[in-house]
């Protein structure tokens, strides 16, 4: 692995979308780590967004459910970092842990852009990035300059909304063959406790009609996850195809004719999906 700086990001100013753009080498991207400071905390940083061109590959995602998701996956929270991460540190082989990384020759050119909004209204921000690099994601064997698919599967983080959500709400979303390692549910309602489920209670997930996550109760399934070394996470209810770190385990959705996720709540709710998968640039 790899370490470099990102230069200085442009625009941290009150209010403002500070950019900066991750120096391009022949490697992979497997990992950017953020340093903030100053008056500049979790809490004020709204969003955070890494695009490949103008497209949005992670994001846009607020500092705190970044940092709980990274903590779900078994990372150390510290209120001085927030970290992008597109491998899987716990998978079983070194082939899977680095699967996810961005293979960056193979974008055509294009350049990988991060943002971050601050949101505050005075005080002096700072931010230092650092770049974690790993070695390209394949080797052109034939010699021929093409790339495979394999090569080309990268990590997303994308969020989704859905808004009012009433005692039981479909979900049927379209993923375009992408391959889903874990969708996290984000409520604002009653969160579960130690003997009780939360708000939003049970998920049941279909594809083609056949049962992928059976209307699994939050309890049972934070047990499951607690077991498999996860570490669930307040107001969040996480359907996790890979809780036991076999990458093969994602729902590829390169065969579903139809979707759909069925949420269960006890209350009206807002709820927020980020969904982590793996995925050719630029489909989703």
């Amino acid at each position: 692995m790899r370490k470099q700086q990102i230069p200085n990001f442009n625009g941290l100013a009150f209010g403002q979308r500070a950019t900066a753009q991750v120096p391009n080498y022949s490697m992979s991207l497997g990992k950017i780590g953020l340093r903030i400071g100053g008056t500049l905390t979790k809490a004020t940083i709204p969003e955070v967004v890494l695009k490949i061109g103008s497209r949005t590959v992670f994001g846009p995602i607020n500092a705190t459910d970044l940092d709980r998701i990274m903590a779900y996956r078994g990372q150390t929270s510290n209120a001085a970092f927030v970290s992008l991460d597109f491998t899987e540190k716990d998978a079983k082989n070194r082939a899977m842990q680095e699967v996810g990384a961005i293979d960056i020759p193979s974008l055509g050119g294009d350049g990988i852009f991060l943002e971050v909004l601050n949101s505050l209204g005075s005080g002096s921000p700072t931010i230092q990035g650092t770049v974690h690099y790993a070695g390209r994601q394949f080797v052109d064997a034939n010699n021929d300059g093409r790339n495979d698919r394999k090569g080309k599967l990268m990590h997303k983080l994308l969020r989704y909304s859905l808004p009012n959500t009433g005692l039981r709400y479909v979900w049927q979303p379209v993923f375009n063959g992408a391959q889903i390692k874990r969708v996290h549910f984000v409520y604002t309602g009653t969160d579960f406790t130690g003997s009780a489920n939360g708000n939003l209670f049970a998920v049941e997930v279909k594809m083609n009609g056949r049962s992928a996550h059976d209307n699994i109760q939050c309890l049972d399934n934070r047990f499951s996850q607690t077991e498999n070394g996860k570490v669930p996470q307040t107001r969040m209810y996480t359907v996790d195809f890979i809780e036991d770190d076999i990458i093969e385990g994602s729902l590829d959705t390169r065969g579903a004719r139809s979707l759909e996720f069925n949420l269960n709540l006890t209350a009206t709710d807002n709820v927020t999906a980020y969904v982590e998968c793996l995925d050719v640039p630029g489909n989703l």
